[in-house]
């Protein structure tokens, strides 16, 4: 296990938070064992495929970080059934445009990519999901914004970017205003402003926060349900 994952899921509640959005995922992620296909941006290292039913095919892309996609390539080498691929921009993924796959998953990943590169993934999404897309997100305004800031204030040692926020950012973070913060991965990040963006190529089903399934804006992560614009070639 890398050593991003074992702080993420450590025990205790910081560990049980960062567990709910597989938890989202199993919800809604109900096929037969070998009767889907599943595309994932972010795998990492695949723990996503110890949640849900085991997909036909998978193709797993990730940026690399922290070595998590290597720790992938190990577990899943003599899984056939498994690519996985490395990918910093939609262009890297360009031998999989004509695929299509019945679910595509982006957990706690597109937060941390800038909206100049985002486009591209988005796009892309559309074009190879075929059922729906479930992403899940931090929600990074509002009350929410302020409680984590509070908790990584009083435990800055285990988090580098505690003390990235101005004053003034704080203040209209917790306005919910992200505009005024300057981005830099989940750092100006509004949930809302994805939204927006996913909604130019996918018909947006249901938008649950994480744990208060009807109040996105008072929790702690967001999962989106998304599928493709009727009309839009299968």
């Amino acid at each position: 296990m890398s050593n991003l994952n074992q702080i993420t899921f450590a025990r205790g509640i910081r560990g049980r938070l960062h567990r709910m959005r597989f938890d989202w995922l199993k919800k809604h992620v109900t096929e037969q064992p070998d009767s889907y296909t599943l595309f994932e941006l972010g795998c990492f290292d695949c723990r996503s495929l110890s949640m849900i039913p085991k997909p036909r095919t998978y193709v797993g892309a990730d940026a690399g970080w922290e070595g998590g996609i290597n720790d992938a390539q190990m577990s899943y080498v003599n899984a056939p059934w498994v690519e996985l691929v490395m990918a910093h921009s939609a262009h890297d993924l360009a031998a999989y445009e004509g695929r299509k796959f019945d679910y595509s998953i982006a957990m706690k990943t597109l937060e941390f990519i800038p909206d100049a590169v985002l486009k591209g993934y988005i796009e892309f999404l559309a074009r190879v999901t075929k059922k729906r897309l479930l992403i899940t997100v931090p929600v990074e305004v509002g009350p929410a914004f302020l409680f984590k800031y509070i908790i990584k204030r009083l435990f800055s040692h285990l988090h580098s970017d505690a003390k990235t926020y101005t004053w003034r950012e704080i203040y209209w973070a917790t306005r919910g205003n992200a505009e005024q913060v300057e981005r830099y991965e989940h750092k100006g990040f509004d949930y809302r402003n994805l939204i927006a963006q996913l909604s130019q190529h996918f018909d947006i089903v249901a938008v649950e926060g994480l744990p208060f399934t009807s109040q996105p804006f008072y929790s702690l992560q967001v999962g989106i349900i998304a599928e493709p614009k009727k009309g839009r070639s299968a």
